[in-house]
C-alpha cells in the first residue's frame, strides 16, 4: 500500500477516515499485505480484549478512555498485533495485549506507516522493514 498516496487522498485527519480509505485501497489491491485493514477490526480487537482479560492486559475501560480522544484500531498485522490511533498518536498493541508492551508514537496513522516503511521507526513488536 502506498501510504504517501493515502495521506494525500485523506480529506479528514481522523482514524475513521483513515481506516475507510485504507480498507477501500486494500480491497482493490492484489498485494499480500502485512497490515490488514478491515472495517470490522474494532470488533476483533474487543473480542481479544475480553478473551485475554487479566490485570496485566489492556481492558475495555482503558480502551473506552482512549476512545474519548477519538482512538480507533485500524488494522491487524499478519502476526496478530493491532495498530490504532487518534488524531495525534499511533499505538502498536501486541497480540498479547500486555499494557507494558504497548508502544505509542507521536504520529498520526498515515505518518506512522510512512515512517515505519521508511525505516525511521524501530518497533520491538513490528519486524524491521
Amino acid at each position: 500500500m502506498d501510504f504517501h498516496k493515502l495521506k494525500e487522498e485523506l480529506t479528514e485527519k481522523d482514524p475513521h477516515s483513515f481506516l475507510a480509505l485504507a480498507s477501500a485501497e486494500q480491497e482493490q489491491s492484489d498485494d499480500d499485505p502485512f497490515f490488514v485493514f478491515q472495517m470490522n477490526i474494532e470488533e476483533i480487537f474487543e473480542t481479544s480484549i475480553n478473551f485475554l482479560s487479566s490485570e496485566e492486559t489492556l481492558s475495555m475501560e482503558e480502551v473506552n478512555d482512549w476512545k474519548e480522544a477519538d482512538f480507533l484500531v485500524v488494522c491487524q498485522t499478519i502476526d496478530g498485533d493491532f495498530i490504532g490511533g487518534n488524531k495525534e498518536e499511533t499505538f502498536v498493541i501486541p497480540q498479547s495485549l500486555y499494557k507494558t508492551d504497548i508502544e505509542i508514537y507521536p504520529y498520526f496513522l498515515s505518518d506512522f506507516f510512512i515512517a515505519y516503511e521508511d525505516g525511521t521507526i524501530e518497533s520491538p513488536t513490528l519486524p524491521p522493514v
